[in-house]
């Protein structure tokens, strides 16, 4: 397909895409509000927004007497401290990392979350080393949908935009790729489904990863058996 033609750079959304985190995000919530004594029945619904504006949400929604910023490290050192062995790879995404790894792309993480929490959780997956370039809430003016982060990905990678593939599992993420010229693969693995990220503007929509992975093998072995 032509969206891997030439392509040179990869850039992963990590909530959603690479790893599980929404669910244990949603559980250190209810944890949190919990000893303001707020009982949070159901998810906040606010994935895909950075971890700065979900706290905004929460203190005007709850009327809570705390700064975002005391609030954001409470909820950082709890996920640190307490959750961040329930945070794993969504299936395929090993097999997607080192798939790309061994086509010397380079690689980048584009995320909506903090830069501690980041870093925090790319060392715990022992991946804080693969990356060429971190993008986080912290590195940038306005996060997804904005494309500024990814505007940043193209310079320092001295690519085209359509030398490069973005990967993400929300709107906000398929926006923010599209705004900046890049194509975008989609993977109904987190905050929206196929449709939205469809309609979003991804080029194509996978289950996860591992269904992106086995589609790439695949065209792989075609491209193999059609140069033989």
């Amino acid at each position: 397909m032509v969206i891997f033609y030439n392509l040179k750079g990869v850039v992963l959304d990590l909530d959603g895409t690479l790893i599980n985190s929404l669910k244990v995000y949603d559980e250190v919530h209810k944890e949190v509000l919990g000893k303001y004594g707020i009982n949070l029945d159901g998810s906040l619904d606010n994935f895909g927004m950075p971890l700065e504006e979900i706290i905004y949400n929460i203190i005007r929604k709850y009327n809570l007497s705390i700064s975002i910023e005391d609030l954001k490290k409470e909820f950082e050192n709890i996920i640190v401290n307490e959750y961040i062995e329930k945070i794993k790879f969504n299936p395929g995404a090993k097999q997607i990392l080192n798939y790309f790894k061994d086509k010397k792309y380079k690689m980048a993480i584009f995320t909506s979350n903090t830069r501690r929490l980041t870093i925090e959780i790319l060392k715990h997956l022992h991946i804080d080393n693969l990356f060429d370039f971190i993008i986080t809430s912290d590195d940038v003016k306005q996060t997804k949908p904005d494309p500024e982060g990814y505007i940043k990905i193209v310079r320092e990678f001295s690519l085209l935009p359509n030398e490069i593939l973005a990967i993400e599992d929300s709107i906000y993420g398929v926006i923010a790729a599209k705004r900046a010229g890049i194509n975008v693969i989609g993977v109904a693995s987190g905050v929206n489904k196929k449709r939205e990220l469809l309609s979003a503007g991804a080029t194509m929509v996978f289950k996860n990863l591992k269904e992106l992975y086995d589609y790439l093998i695949k065209e792989d072995n075609k491209n193999d058996q059609n140069n033989n």
